[in-house]
């Protein structure tokens, strides 16, 4: 029994970190959209060292823009405690592009928002329901967030300053 006990133990230790090293291949060919300029991999959007917090959001989804706004009152200050780079991912497809832009505007949004083709970044980072927040380093996800709720977004910069805490 000890015998099939390590074999199976091996067995997960290898695919855990060889799909961890998939990911990251599959992060670099991801192609994103900015609101301005050309399509682009996601690796060009990010140094490899820093700390990305990902937020997918939905133009349709009143939750994602409550967190995207709560995000936003307080992202300056953000920017001043820690070194990060913000990402809002929109995951809307076909027509409903065409609203991102000037919901960016209308809502002044500072921070940098891109469009997701395809769903490529989404379905390589698992995520399946809006809004969610990932926050990455060096290509891993080290916390996941999902839904919103008001203060919930306090919780995302002290995850951010303990990871750069630990590094």
């Amino acid at each position: 029994m000890k015998i099939f006990s390590m074999k199976s133990t091996g067995l997960y230790l290898l695919l855990f970190f060889s799909g961890r090293a998939v990911a990251q291949i599959q992060l670099d060919s991801v192609l994103l959209k900015p609101l301005k300029g050309p399509n682009a991999s996601f690796s060009s959007f990010t140094q490899k060292d820093s700390i990305v917090l990902i937020c997918f959001w939905s133009s349709g989804s009143e939750a994602s823009i409550n967190a995207l706004n709560a995000i936003n009152t307080k992202f300056e200050n953000w920017k001043q405690l820690v070194g990060f780079k913000m990402m809002a991912v929109c995951v809307d497809e076909g027509k409903d592009v065409g609203r991102v832009r000037p919901m960016v505007n209308a809502y002044g949004w500072i921070f940098d928002v891109y469009i997701d083709i395809n769903g490529d970044l989404r379905k390589t980072l698992k995520s399946v329901s809006l809004p969610q927040s990932i926050i990455l380093y060096k290509g891993q996800v080290l916390y996941q967030q999902s839904g919103f709720e008001s203060g919930s977004e306090d919780y995302l910069i002290k995850r951010i300053q303990a990871i750069i805490l630990h590094r």
